[in-house]
């Protein structure tokens, strides 16, 4: 089940809104089971948070790039990634495809516990600098046990 699932109606949200609040919901729970040491399933979380932050990014502080077909630009992870690295946010200081390959490997049931450390230090630093972090956790809706 989704960490969002009935914590929000993307219907009555912006765009923006709604990728934000699906960024933050999703990071509490990738946290979370990374430290139940569930890491498959928290870095594959974390990564659809990294996500939903780069869009959140886009619309708020790139939208005139999009131009038409915006929602479906949007869905292509490879625009987000170039519209990112063109302008500046994506560099040699984030480790786009390390993050990737960890996130594999995670799926995969491979031990990536020597790397997840790296993995997170990298998404808090990309993360903080795009403005998605940090953010008040209380002022999210509470956990449901159905969705944590």
């Amino acid at each position: 089940m989704s960490p969002h699932f009935g914590l929000m109606d993307e219907s009555k949200m912006s765009k923006v809104d709604a990728l934000q609040m699906r960024f933050r919901l999703h990071w509490r729970c990738g946290v979370k089971r990374i430290r139940e040491n569930k890491t498959a399933i928290g870095l594959a979380i974390l990564y659809d948070a990294l996500l939903s932050a780069m869009r959140w990014y886009i619309l708020t502080n790139l939208p005139q790039e999009l131009g038409d077909n915006a929602d479906e630009k949007l869905e292509n992870e490879r625009f987000v990634f170039f519209l990112l690295r063109r302008a500046g946010m994506l560099n040699s200081s984030f480790d786009l495809k390390f993050i990737v390959e960890i996130v594999d490997r995670a799926l995969l049931e491979e031990d990536v516990s020597c790397d997840q450390e790296k993995v997170m230090a990298q998404l808090q630093q990309f993360l903080t600098r795009i403005g998605a972090l940090p953010f008040a956790e209380a002022e999210l809706p509470p956990e449901v046990p159905a969705a944590s």
